[in-house]
């Protein structure tokens, strides 16, 4: 971590790093929920690579430095998920996102699905997602927003890297950078069956939510390192 992310008072995301203007919800949580005075340190990004540091001043920010670009990590680092019950996936979306995943695929239902959507409560959910995503990012300075996408169907899910987290797994971390994760009831043995490949995530039986978060803890320290 830079320090001059570490340090500063807070972390925005804006359109143009070259000249920041911040949205109205995120001026109303600075100036109203941090209570960030005249003259404190905040840093903008515009979700793609570039930040800068700013000055807190008046409501607004000022430049105090110069853009810096930072290079993406790679391979980019996936969690698909399918949503559990109450308020759990908020959960799993803030701590994989804190965690350093950069793309988060909602999976639609499973076979074992619990959590189905009306199709008109899609976009809210959806929407709701992403700007969760987007708050930890900005609580995690991160200079890369990271993508949330879906509904996916299940099938859609395939190629190179993708791994179902299954119980007697046999992949290796090193050919896996989509970690898959099932719903309360854990995949069908069909959907297993039909798994590019399938990855162990330890000997205990772990929550759909403690899965999804051990596995991007274990995709980031292997890639990351």
């Amino acid at each position: 971590m830079i320090d001059a992310l570490r340090n500063s008072s807070a972390h925005v995301f804006v359109d143009s790093v070259q000249s920041p203007v911040l949205n109205d919800e995120d001026a109303h949580h600075l100036s109203r929920v941090l209570r960030l005075r005249d003259g404190e340190s905040v840093s903008c990004s515009d979700g793609q690579g570039s930040w800068v540091s700013c000055t807190w001043n008046s409501g607004a920010v000022e430049l105090s430095g110069d853009v810096v670009v930072v290079a993406p990590s790679l391979p980019l680092l996936t969690v698909a998920i399918a949503p559990v019950k109450g308020d759990r996936t908020d959960l799993v979306i803030e701590k994989v996102v804190e965690i350093g995943v950069d793309h988060i695929i909602v999976l639609s239902p499973v076979e074992h699905s619990v959590v189905r959507w009306a199709a008109n409560k899609v976009p809210q959910v959806m929407d709701r997602y992403s700007r969760i995503a987007r708050a930890a990012a900005m609580q995690s300075r991160r200079v890369f927003l990271p993508a949330v996408s879906g509904p996916v169907s299940l099938a859609n899910v395939t190629g190179q890297g993708v791994a179902f987290a299954e119980p007697g797994g046999t992949a290796s971390p090193d050919a896996v950078t989509t970690m898959v994760i099932g719903p309360e009831g854990g995949f069908s043995p069909t959907e297993v069956a039909g798994a590019p490949a399938l990855i162990d995530l330890g000997p205990s039986i772990l929550r759909a939510e403690t899965a999804a978060i051990v596995g991007a803890a274990r995709m980031v320290a292997h890639w990351r390192r």
